[in-house]
């Protein structure tokens, strides 16, 4: 059941990985190419020409439009034609390259993939802690390539438990296990907050110099998803007992982008209170992190996705436990988004019906 969601705003990139030469980004199976005009906007359009399927990327930038690199072409920020350099020069009607909105908000590159009409900037997930760089010290972004269908991370995100047994020397911590948790929705967001008194610090925090090994700590975990896989996490500890306001903590932006049924780019950066002016720190977050997702995570999810063979998550009747809620929930609000979409594509009404 589901499929992707079109009228929804996916993150196409960083806002530092669009430079001065066109990008090729995949989203929901669709070729786009994206580049800069002059004035630093940036435009989204069809990576592939309509007179000979050449992907525009490999062409480049001329006066703030883009060049086909196979015969020459014109294209403007809108997707029209405005030159045909070779023979006569008539440029025919069909000569167009679908084009789509782009905004720029909180460092990244928002792209709408569905109907133009329904675009509204107002319903793209607020994640101004990136703009606040005077209060949080942050990594670098990144970006990387999964080959993994971006159900099967939300599902990982929004279960937490996980850590305390697929990273218990970098993430997680046993108190995770115990943890209690609260899942609360309100439209397409959800949001699952972990409570974890008690407990060993993660490595996470050691190294980072805010916990010590061995000495307990209250450890939170609170999780925003807005569908279709935007995601901010924050993580935090404070001494047993005391208020979180005493505490340190550390946010995180996790943004998914699926390029097909079974790849996803996953652009991620983490941020924190404490320590802004240790650059050692920030790396060795950085690269604990990058550890966590690339040798843990990965490596599980692609046997996961294995494992399934290509089958339908509810026609597998999965076992669910009240651990899961919240990717349940996740994964039934896709479904309905998805089965809206093919209604109102069909002009009938809507069908969908909440799995047993």
């Amino acid at each position: 059941m589901g499929g992707f969601i079109r009228n929804a705003w996916y993150v196409a990139a960083w806002d530092n990985e669009l430079g001065d030469t066109p990008l090729a980004v995949r989203i929901i199976d669709e070729a786009l190419v994206l580049y800069r005009r002059r004035d630093g906007s940036a435009v989204a359009l069809s990576d592939t020409c309509p007179h000979r399927f050449a992907p525009m990327h490999r062409g480049r930038i001329v006066d703030d439009v883009i060049q086909c690199g196979y015969h020459g072409l014109l294209f403007d920020a809108g997707g029209a034609c405005i030159h045909n350099p070779v023979g006569e020069g008539s440029v025919p009607r069909a000569a167009r390259l679908a084009s789509y909105p782009v905004v720029a908000m909180n460092m990244l590159l928002w792209v709408w993939m569905g109907d133009r009409d329904k675009a509204d900037p107002r319903a793209i997930p607020d994640f101004g802690w990136l703009d606040d760089q005077a209060t949080y010290v942050m990594t670098p972004t990144h970006a990387m390539r999964q080959p993994i269908g971006y159900k099967l991370i939300i599902d990982n995100l929004l279960d937490l438990t996980h850590g305390a047994f697929l990273h218990p020397t970098t993430l997680g911590t046993e108190a995770l296990a115990r943890g209690t948790a609260t899942v609360t929705q309100a439209g397409d967001r959800i949001h699952y907050n972990r409570w974890n008194p008690q407990g060993e610090p993660a490595t996470l925090f050691t190294i980072a110099g805010a916990a010590k090994a061995g000495e307990p700590v209250d450890f939170w975990n609170d999780m925003r998803w807005d569908a279709p896989g935007a995601f901010y996490l924050e993580v935090g500890i404070t001494q047993p007992g005391r208020p979180r306001e005493e505490g340190s903590f550390m946010g995180s932006v996790h943004i998914l982008t699926p390029e097909s049924a079974t790849s996803t780019v996953y652009r991620w950066l983490i941020f924190r209170n404490f320590a802004k002016d240790n650059a050692e720190i920030t790396r060795s977050i950085e690269d604990l992190v990058d550890y966590a997702f690339r040798k843990e995570d990965e490596p599980m999810l692609i046997a996961v996705q294995e494992s399934m063979a290509g089958r339908d998550f509810w026609d597998m009747k999965p076992l669910l436990l009240p651990s899961d809620k919240a990717a349940v929930l996740a994964r039934r609000t896709l479904d309905r988004l998805a089965a809206t979409e093919r209604d109102e594509r069909a002009g009938a009404p809507t069908t969908y019906t909440i799995p047993a």
